[in-house]
């Protein structure tokens, strides 16, 4: 039989879930007509997914339509075929995942209590008892999130293993969390390359900024987009991420514990504190700091009134990178290096001469169309510790971060 058309998306967009089996549970909250969409995303990371539907939920939206999106059959109630033990009984072939998007409070208390009324509901009972990861993206009203049975029922399935994905609080509503996000939550629990649990990884990302008045600043182009990245790449592999964010054109989303630094001054001793707290595993700069700072800022703005003319000394800012093997000589550090309209071997030369602070360096040349600060790839080379260079060519950017983070694993023997 030829392959439903609907699934020649899968692994479209990446490959991270391939061969795994999603089952996908849709209960009765207006929200189900965002299903397709996490599925079809779901899907474009790589994995088949298996819709399963209450009653109430066929009331709004189609089961056609999950199985247009799906390419599978939805299980809307539960037959001699015993489709609950299929999916997710103990033996080869079952999910390896059940996401419940969106789950009303309704579902969500029964869950807790082991009551199985409906096809989510049983497989739900089959999945806890099988050992199954399970992921819930709760979908109601807000006063409903703050009913102390349900906030109960919530926590009871946290300590047996479920995995919450705290919804959108919007309009007195507690709205579904994006498909995005759904899925960036499933991928951590089914990364194949993993990070140790417990570990930590700070990326610093974006520009810092030296201030010349209390308006204006001394910056560079610097965007912050390939620290974001490696900062969702590290959270999806498991990894416990701390982002130090200058500034950036970025909007990291809430489940990315951010910190937001200014100056170098600023980034030094956020850096220092976060070592401090406990000791990275990894540490990512791809934060570009400006090299120098005003040797004097002034503190009131400055008028063009009164100056026509401005001239200001500039004094070099202490080097961040050193510190960061002073403090936690056992962290990976992975440094970046941009260069503007060098050759191939003054670019390797240049990426080089960071291996005295670093294990890992990525440089990349910003004069070149496809690694202009703010671009959505990149070019490049990455040099490691007794590894053999890389040539990185018009790589996106999410793609790029992956790379670096394999490479990172190598060299901490992960």
């Amino acid at each position: 039989m030829e392959q439903h058309p609907s699934k020649e998306i899968i692994a479209s967009y990446s490959d991270v879930l391939s061969g795994k089996r999603v089952a996908l549970c849709i209960t009765g909250s207006v929200a189900a007509y965002l299903a397709p969409e996490i599925a079809r995303t779901i899907m474009r990371y790589g994995a088949e997914v298996y819709p399963v539907m209450t009653e109430e939920a066929t009331g709004l939206i189609s089961p056609s339509i999950m199985e247009w999106a799906t390419g599978n059959k939805p299980v809307v109630r539960l037959t001699g075929e015993m489709e609950h033990i299929k999916l997710a009984g103990e033996h080869e072939g079952r999910v390896d995942a059940v996401v419940v998007a969106p789950a009303t409070a309704n579902t969500v208390s029964k869950a807790a209590h082991g009551i199985a009324d409906n096809a989510v509901t049983t497989l739900l009972s089959v999945a806890l008892g099988s050992g199954i990861p399970i992921l819930v993206a709760p979908a109601m009203h807000e006063p409903m999130l703050r009913n102390r049975a349900v906030s109960d029922s919530i926590k009871t399935l946290g300590e047996m293993g479920v995995t919450f994905i705290e919804p959108r609080v919007e309009e007195g509503r507690a709205k579904i969390a994006l498909p995005e996000t759904i899925c960036n939550h499933l991928i951590r629990l089914l990364h194949p390359r993993r990070l140790p649990s417990g570990s930590r990884v700070i990326v610093a990302a974006g520009a810092t900024v030296e201030y010349i008045d209390p308006i204006r600043v001394v910056t560079n182009l610097s965007s912050g987009r390939l620290g974001l990245s490696i900062a969702l790449e590290s959270f999806r592999r498991g990894g416990d991420v701390m982002l130090l964010l200058g500034h950036s054109k970025v909007e990291p989303p809430y489940y990315i514990n951010t910190r937001n630094v200014k100056t170098t001054r600023e980034l030094r001793e956020a850096l220092r504190e976060e070592i401090e707290k406990k000791r990275p595993l990894f540490y990512f700069s791809t934060i570009a700091v400006a090299d120098y700072r005003p040797a004097k800022s002034f503190e009131r703005k400055l008028d063009t009134r009164s100056h026509d003319k401005l001239s200001v000394e500039f004094v070099s800012n202490e080097k961040v990178l050193p510190m960061v093997k002073e403090l936690s000589p056992e962290t990976v550090v992975v440094a970046f290096k941009a260069e503007y309209g060098v050759g191939r071997e003054e670019l390797i030369a240049r990426a080089r001469e960071l291996l005295q602070y670093a294990d890992i360096v990525y440089a990349s040349d910003v004069s070149k169309p496809d690694s202009v600060f703010g671009s959505e790839t990149s070019s490049g080379v990455i040099i490691a510790r007794g590894m053999d260079v890389v040539w990185v060519e018009k790589e996106r950017k999410d793609v790029l971060a992956s790379r670096l983070l394999d490479v990172a694993q190598r060299l901490a023997s992960l």
